[in-house]
């Protein structure tokens, strides 16, 4: 399973996060400049999309498409001054600007250089660097000058769902020549080194042989529910010890203020929903051939995604602000509905036994600067589980898209057979922090 290292030491040049191209982009006044900023997106996938417009969660590839990225340097130095904001820079065409940081494009890297106007004298700061999309989130980002006491935050539009967004941090000293500490003094310019990660959990729903109706009544669309949602994003109390084992995976909820509900569990329980599809969009002339199921066998199937997917399959997906479990209670269903939204059929969903999420006891990221995390009060259990920053889950297995839509790939692409009504598994990504195994019980 492929993680991403970051380096406490401040490096001259670009850091080493994967194999480094020789390309740099440069921004604002190099004259004379000696202090940088060298970002590094660092998101395993394809480089094949990377349009301006949000990307949407198609599968487990882990893209990118933010075109905005913020700096926010605050004094670290004790007194009145503390988390003082002392430069803010903000450049607006990430996309067109940065450049792949290895020759498969996994993730982006530019270097912003500090004009001299701005260059930091000795102490202690750090580096806050955020990646997003204007229109995606209201964001509480400082001025120059304000001293401030709390993460930076990241709200979701009311009745919106979470898009991707990415955040970094980094602690740096400067010495009394204004250099970089722990950078090669005889160098002109020095780097400190930011790597930004996704701060939103994902889940999808990958299905074929579903059910066509429940008794005489029939099934319209399909969704998973969720015991808890929320709609506001702490950057705070960043992983900085991705290597590339699974030793450092962290279980960070950095979601807080709860989404409205809108849905129920079969049982009444009030719930919110994370993803569905209706069942018309894939098969617009229902089951065609009356044989109790929508799959393959109905040749009216038809893909709405731009992705590749098994033929006489449905697919359902969204980014997540993450959130806490609640003890003692189920977290997710999968449901089957009818027309007028009425539960005709569900399944309570689980983590697989296997998983390592199981026996974790996580973590919550406050929004105060002052606070340590708080760390929850119970285990994570295989029924009663949170969703965390930088994990994806999933029923069904969709890497990266099939290369036949005639023919379920095992492990690659194979979606779940709801038919069999029989355990189903959910699981978290190699090219996000983790990949999580989840099942459906009967």
């Amino acid at each position: 399973m492929k993680k991403y290292f970051i380096s406490g030491a401040m490096l001259a040049g670009l850091m080493s996060l994967a194999a480094c191209s020789n390309d740099e982009g440069v921004v604002a006044d190099n004259n004379g400049a000696e202090q940088q900023f060298t970002i590094t997106l660092a998101s395993s996938g394809d480089r094949a999309t990377r349009a301006a417009a949000d990307r949407t969660l198609e599968s487990e590839a882990a893209g990118q498409s933010i075109e905005k990225v913020t700096l926010i340097v605050r004094s670290q130095d004790d007194g009145a001054n503390k988390n003082k904001v002392v430069y803010t820079y903000t450049l607006d065409n990430w996309n067109g600007t940065a450049t792949n940081y290895d020759t498969n494009g996994h993730g982006k890297k530019l270097t912003f250089t500090i004009p001299k106007a701005d260059k930091l004298g000795a102490g202690s700061y750090v580096v806050t660097a955020v990646g997003y999309n204007e229109s995606n989130y209201t964001l509480s980002l400082p001025n120059k000058g304000d001293v401030v006491d709390k993460n930076i935050t990241a709200t979701t539009p009311t009745g919106a769902e979470a898009k991707e967004v990415f955040a970094g941090e980094q602690k740096f000293n400067v010495t009394a020549d204004k250099k970089i500490e722990g950078t090669d003094a005889s160098k002109a310019i020095q780097s400190v080194d930011v790597a930004l990660h996704r701060q939103v959990a994902g889940a999808y729903g990958y299905f074929t042989s579903i059910p066509a109706k429940i008794g005489e009544t029939d099934v319209a669309s399909i969704r998973m529910v969720s015991r808890s949602k929320n709609t506001v994003l702490t950057f705070g109390s960043f992983n900085r010890l991705f290597t590339t084992t699974d030793a450092n995976v962290m279980y960070m909820v950095n979601g807080s203020v709860p989404a409205t509900k809108t849905a129920k569990f079969l049982n009444g329980d009030e719930a919110n929903v994370l993803f569905s599809a209706k069942i018309t969009d894939w098969f617009p002339n229902g089951n065609e051939n009356n044989d109790g199921v929508y799959d393959k066998k109905d040749t009216n199937w038809t893909n709405p995604y731009t992705g590749s997917y098994l033929k006489g399959s449905v697919f359902a997906s969204n980014f997540i602000v993450p959130f806490s479990a609640t003890q003692g209670k189920s977290t997710l269903e999968l449901q089957l509905l009818d027309a007028t939204g009425n539960v005709l059929y569900a399944w309570p969903v689980k983590l697989d036994a296997s998983n390592d999420q199981i026996g974790k006891t996580g973590e919550t990221a406050s929004a105060n600067l002052s606070d340590p995390i708080t760390t929850m009060g119970f285990a994570e259990t295989a029924d009663v589980f949170s969703l965390f920053r930088n994990h994806i889950y999933s029923i069904g297995i969709h890497k990266q898209g099939t290369t036949n839509p005639d023919k379920t790939e095992p492990g690659t692409d194979e979606p779940t057979d709801l038919s069999k009504i029989q355990n189903v598994v959910i699981r978290v990504n190699d090219n996000w922090e983790a990949l999580h195994h989840m099942s459906i019980d009967e």
